[in-house]
């Protein structure tokens, strides 16, 4: 049976098209921020600011192999992060670049996760390609099926930074304090 409207819980405190767009802007620039500092690590070793360049690498050491034979050069260097990774921050990049041509920014409803899984195929397809030596995939291939994966994320991490944008933390906060309570 409907609940009456008394009974109507607000997924959002409002916020408007601001906060949208400012939680939109934070995520383009994260992308671009990451993509900067990956490029930073680089030309600081090629430049000999060897503490700059390993307190970077060593930051995204933490999610990338960085396997040399498998990274883009600059400089004469490696990059902080494998061709795939790379692929992945470009996408987030672009596709957080894109995003607002595509899909209204105030949404906070992220598409069905099939299109995130179907977006991880490729990725899968051809590391499991060059994992069991069926075909020798490439820089290129690495970068192209990881530039998928990271351009259909944006469609999930955006709606988030959006709803999190106009409920804030104070409401997360009060969500966990009261289910913690209510637990016990």
């Amino acid at each position: 049976m409907p609940l009456s409207i008394a009974h109507y819980v607000p997924q959002s405190s409002g916020g408007g098209r601001g906060r949208a767009l400012a939680a939109w802007g934070v995520a383009l620039a994260v992308a671009v921020g990451l993509l900067a500092l990956i490029a930073l690590a680089t030309l600081a070793e090629a430049r000999g600011y060897v503490a700059l360049s390993s307190m970077l690498r060593r930051a995204f050491g933490v999610v990338c192999h960085q396997m040399p034979e498998r990274s883009f050069y600059l400089a004469g260097h490696p990059l902080a992060v494998c061709a795939r990774c790379l692929g992945i921050y470009v996408g987030l990049g672009a596709g957080a670049l894109a995003y607002p041509l595509v899909r209204a920014v105030g949404r906070t409803d992220a598409p069905a996760r099939g299109w995130l899984f179907a977006a991880a195929i490729p990725t899968a397809v051809d590391f499991a390609l060059g994992f069991s030596g069926v075909w020798e995939n490439t820089h290129l291939s690495r970068l192209l099926t990881g530039a998928v994966l990271g351009a259909v994320a944006v469609f999930y991490v955006v709606p988030g930074m959006v709803d999190l944008s106009r409920t804030g933390w104070r409401q997360i906060y009060k969500s966990r304090s009261f289910d913690e309570r209510t637990a016990s």
